[in-house]
């Protein structure tokens, strides 16, 4: 249960991720700096499997993952199931789209439920990767269009009345201003509130916001948890990380 949006600015970017769960799922910890095979990469973590449902990492590439709630294909029962946080982290120390897309190949993908995993970089825009139970199909295309979305209550109307809010905060869609797509993941309304990219309803809530920030030589992630109120979810104060790129992983401004 997820919403994510986007703007380029040559080789610069934003992107604003709200993760969406449960309330009887434990609390998510939040971004520490850590590395894979080497490379660093930022990070928050789900308290319950230690995956993660986005990362960015030193090659300013940012992997972030959507369930896919419309797929109905199920793993065999048979078979233990492979937690898909856990896809977002064996990406981290990806340098580009093609790897991704190879390492994702090699995971135990007849364990794991239907996915999106979008994939963005400084020079390449974003990829979008489907594993629909069957077989795993890859998108680069500037077709791939913000926002994203995903809900498993009443998956299809949610998703839409997602994408209609997104045209009435985003005066022109092909070139969104930061300031509108803050004000969009940080849409509440009470009368509609399973429906809204701030999310709350009886059995879960938007529980944070993370906004992955590609500008000069570094990537900033800014971090904002949530806390529910009977008037719906509170932003509270954000955590703001930086890490250095590497040597000509992106160009300056």
């Amino acid at each position: 249960m997820c919403t994510v949006s986007w703007r380029r600015d040559q080789q610069s970017y934003d992107l604003f991720f709200n993760r969406d769960e449960l309330n009887s799922r434990a609390a998510e910890q939040p971004p520490i700096p850590a590395q894979h095979n080497g490379v660093a990469y930022l990070g928050p973590r789900d308290g319950d499997h230690g995956g993660t449902w986005l990362l960015v990492n030193e090659f300013g590439l940012t992997v972030c993952l959507l369930n896919d709630y419309s797929n109905p294909w199920r793993p065999p029962a048979s078979s233990p199931r492979f937690s898909r946080g856990h896809l977002v982290l064996a990406c981290a120390a990806a340098e580009n789209h093609d790897a991704v897309f190879a390492i994702l190949r090699d995971q135990p993908l007849a364990q794991t439920l239907p996915f999106r995993l979008l994939a963005f970089s400084p020079t390449d825009g974003p990829m979008l990767i489907h594993w629909q139970g069957e077989r795993l199909t890859r998108h680069d295309s500037t077709s791939i269009t913000p926002p994203l979305s995903s809900s498993s209550y009443e998956t299809d109307e949610v998703v839409s009345v997602r994408v209609a809010r997104f045209a009435e905060y985003v005066r022109t869609p092909q070139k969104p201003k930061l300031a509108e797509l803050a004000a969009y993941h940080g849409q509440y309304r009470q009368t509609s509130g399973a429906h809204s990219v701030l999310m709350q309803r009886p059995d879960a809530t938007t529980r944070s916001i993370c906004h992955v920030r590609i500008t000069g030589e570094n990537a900033e992630l800014e971090y904002r948890q949530t806390r529910r109120t009977p008037s719906g979810p509170v932003l509270l104060e954000p955590l703001t990380f930086k890490l250095p790129l590497r040597l000509g992983a992106s160009l300056a401004r």
